[in-house]
């Protein structure tokens, strides 16, 4: 008996689906970035008891075992942020380390709050920028480029030693008080000279979960932990959340100034750092370090638009055929699976049982896929089964992104970066 058309089509895609998600989650390494996460923090003990007071002598011990480091964090209107994050940068566990905090010509409180804090904190240094980039320049890579050389400017306290290391954070990132330490630690065991950490996201809502889910799963097929460590490999994984890098290598460089015109400047910064030389590592924060990347529908629409088409390089080829992937693959699967049902409702056929059975088998390898990113962002159980409708909804911002790319430009911060021709 022939097939129907519309069934072999189906058949194909579904099988396809199956092969594709079999070898991501048997084959292709994923999920191993569990592996290779940061050592966790000890339970807090009780104030006032003998183990409060060992940890405290341990927190001052061997200062010259861990080298200088200066944090640098850029911020544009982060009032809501700062008087919990900034503290939690200056209160770090560690022995001789700077935090450079970069207004970034904000117009709302954060200028009174960076002002308290400065007086609070004496190894918190605050730099004003109110330059607007100038053309090629993207808004954050100025800043950060505006604020390292402030620091440079001033000079160090006599006798002391200048720091080696630099740590580029954003400014609405949660820090445990051991993140740098441990970090650091993790650098010097490896002999590493550029660590990326991976933050744990938290959410407002399941819109928020739903989309970033698929995007930790995006990232861990795109830039494996793996490929990321190999010094063969052209890939790197570091974010905006944590870059901890020699700052003998970012000079080198050239600073920011080497990926000033790059949207998602924190990928195409390590990159360009691993490109040197440098050797590379990558971990999990677990509960060192958190942030809720978007604050709502709204600001999750602005992020995502303005990255979506960067992280592609802006090229249209790319955009292309990964679109269709994740339509026929990720989204189409529920689709061809509810196809075949409507269609055996009315009268029964192998070829549309073939198709339900191996759209649901893709279903299925899919949730055991995402099930991983789930585990790693502590998310309900039910989150393992939404990756379609997420992939859905980045496929609509990805459009969206590449549209205003090619037409008005995209936002962020209260900026517009001008459109390209196409």
């Amino acid at each position: 008996m022939s097939v129907p058309p519309l069934a072999l089509v189906f058949l194909s895609l579904s099988a396809l689906a199956v092969l594709v998600w079999a070898w991501i989650n048997f084959g292709g390494g994923y999920g191993r970035s569990t592996h290779h996460q940061l050592p966790q923090p000890p339970p807090e003990p009780p104030p006032g008891t003998a183990a409060t007071s060992e940890a405290n002598e341990l927190s001052g011990a061997l200062p010259g075992a861990f080298p200088g480091v200066v944090i640098l964090t850029p911020g544009r209107n982060e009032a809501e942020h700062l008087p919990t994050v900034l503290p939690e940068l200056c209160e770090q566990d560690y022995p001789e380390f700077r935090v450079v905090f970069v207004d970034d010509a904000s117009d709302d409180a954060t200028p009174e709050i960076v002002a308290a804090m400065t007086a609070r904190y004496p190894q918190l240094t605050a730099v004003r920028n109110t330059q607007e980039p100038p053309p090629g320049w993207m808004g954050k890579c100025w800043a950060i480029h505006h604020g390292y050389e402030a620091w440079r400017a001033e000079a160090s306290p006599a006798g002391s030693a200048e720091p080696s290391w630099l740590c580029f954070t954003d400014a609405d990132i949660h820090w445990h008080p051991r993140l740098l330490r441990t970090a650091m630690e993790h650098a010097l065991e490896h002999d590493a000279d550029l660590v990326g950490v991976t933050p744990t996201l938290r959410f407002g809502g399941p819109a928020e979960a739903i989309v970033q889910l698929q995007l930790v799963l995006a990232l861990g097929l795109l830039f494996p932990f793996e490929k990321a460590m190999d010094p063969d490999s052209p890939i790197a994984l570091t974010g905006g959340a944590f870059i901890l890098v020699r700052r003998s290598y970012y000079d080198r460089l050239g600073g920011h100034e080497a990926v000033k015109g790059e949207m998602v400047e924190d990928l195409k910064l390590g990159a360009a750092v691993k490109a040197l030389g440098a050797k590379h590592r990558v971990a999990v924060a677990g509960d060192l370090q958190w942030c809720r990347m978007y604050h709502g529908p709204a600001d999750m629409w602005e992020g995502l638009t303005k990255n979506a088409y960067a992280g592609l390089d802006h090229r249209w080829w790319k955009a292309l055929p990964l679109c269709a992937a994740v339509a026929l693959l990720n989204v189409g699967p529920p689709l061809y699976l509810l196809a075949a049902l409507v269609v055996m409702a009315c009268w029964f056929s192998a070829a549309w049982l073939g198709v339900a059975l191996l759209a649901a088998a893709a279903l299925l390898l899919q949730a055991r896929a995402l099930n991983a990113a789930r585990k790693l962002m502590r998310l309900p159980w039910p989150y393992a089964w939404t990756l379609p409708l997420g992939s859905a909804a980045y496929l609509v911002i990805t459009f969206v992104s590449i549209l205003h790319y090619y037409t008005k430009g995209n936002a962020w911060k209260g900026r517009r970066y001008a459109a390209s021709p196409l």
